[in-house]
C-alpha cells in the first residue's frame, strides 16, 4: 500500500487472471478505516463490481468484497482504435450536468467514468451511446451486473 498525502492510500485489488493463469492487480485509491475497511476514492479501470464511494474489504487474495454501495455507477470504456484528448473532454462536458467524474490516464488507453447513480440508467446510457459513436469506443458498467451478467440491484 502506498500513501498519497495522507488523505488517501493505494490498495492493490485483484481485477482479473491472464491467460497464463497470472493474477492481474490495480493499485486503486482508497481511506482505510481503523476496522480494516476501506472507503474507495477513485473508480477502478480494471476492477469490477465497484466504484468510488462504496466501503469495501479485501480478502486474502485481494479480491473486493462491497460492504455498502457509495451510489455511483462505474463506467469504462475502451478505444477501438485510440482516444485523443478531444474524446475525453467531450464524455467530461456531457457528464457534468449529471454529476459526472470523467478521468484517464495520459495516455488515454482507457477511460473511467464515476457518476452518481441517481443520475439514471437512460441519460448515462444516452450520454455513452452519442459519445462512443463519434469517439470510436466501446463502454460498459463495471458495477451493474455479477460475473453472470444477472443485475446486482443495488440502485
Amino acid at each position: 500500500m502506498t500513501t498519497d498525502q495522507d488523505t488517501h492510500m493505494h490498495v492493490r485489488a485483484w481485477a482479473g487472471t491472464k491467460s497464463d493463469g497470472e493474477p492481474v492487480y490495480e493499485l486503486v485509491p482508497a481511506k482505510r478505516s481503523t476496522d480494516g475497511r476501506y472507503e474507495l476514492v477513485g473508480t477502478p479501470a480494471l476492477v469490477l463490481g465497484c466504484a468510488a464511494g462504496d466501503i469495501v474489504t479485501l480478502d486474502e487474495t485481494m479480491r473486493v468484497r462491497v460492504l455498502h454501495r457509495g451510489g455511483n455507477l462505474a463506467v469504462q470504456a475502451g478505444p477501438v482504435k485510440e482516444f485523443v484528448p478531444s474524446d475525453v473532454d467531450r464524455l467530461r462536458e456531457a457528464m457534468t450536468p449529471l454529476g459526472g467524474l470523467v478521468e484517464a490516464p495520459a495516455d488515454l488507453r482507457f477511460i473511467v467514468v464515476t457518476v452518481p447513480a441517481a443520475a439514471g440508467f437512460p441519460h448515462v446510457e444516452s450520454i455513452m451511446n452519442k459519445w462512443a459513436a463519434t469517439a470510436n469506443a466501446e463502454w460498459w458498467y463495471g458495477n451493474v451486473a455479477d460475473d453472470s451478467g444477472a443485475p446486482l440491484n443495488w440502485w
